[in-house]
């Protein structure tokens, strides 16, 4: 958990520097900056993801979509979740467009997730921080969808 947190963080500090230069017109540039080390960002973040699953044994209950998972379904989410790491680091690099619905799905997941946490186990730091960083970077990632292309 600790190296997902570090990694919101991460992208939404980015988010919050990358959101004021676009919007005062530096597109151009801002394209090779923000998308770009976003893509950098989630593709570092899989190795990141991957050692927090092997230090939990994979004994970590991952929840999909707020359900908790246990099991061959928990193993089979812990061990897809870094490949969707780099996989929307890779759509982002290269801006692909199915990049930009894939970004939008792991955000609605983990979303979804905290709410229910809260809903089910009350206040916590680490959904907090996910609640507070990510709504922000699914707003400015939807303020930037058209730089999805290819």
């Amino acid at each position: 958990m600790k190296y997902t947190l570090i990694t919101a963080a991460y992208l939404a500090v980015v988010g919050l520097i990358a959101a004021p230069l676009h919007f005062y017109g530096f597109k151009r540039s801002l394209r090779t900056f923000d998308l770009t080390f976003f893509g950098i960002a989630f593709v570092l973040s899989a190795f990141g993801e991957l050692a927090n699953i092997l230090s939990t044994n994979w004994q970590y209950h991952p929840k999909f979509f707020g359900i908790t998972t246990t099991g061959v379904v928990a193993i089979g989410i812990l061990a897809a979740q870094p490949l969707l790491h780099l996989a929307i680091g890779y759509g982002f690099l290269t801006l692909r467009r199915w990049a930009f619905y894939l970004a939008i799905f792991y955000i609605a997941d983990v979303l979804t997730s905290t709410v229910f946490g809260y809903i089910q186990e009350g206040f916590g730091r680490i959904r907090t921080i996910f609640l507070v960083l990510l709504t922000p970077f699914l707003i400015y990632l939807i303020a930037r969808r058209a730089q999805f292309k290819r």
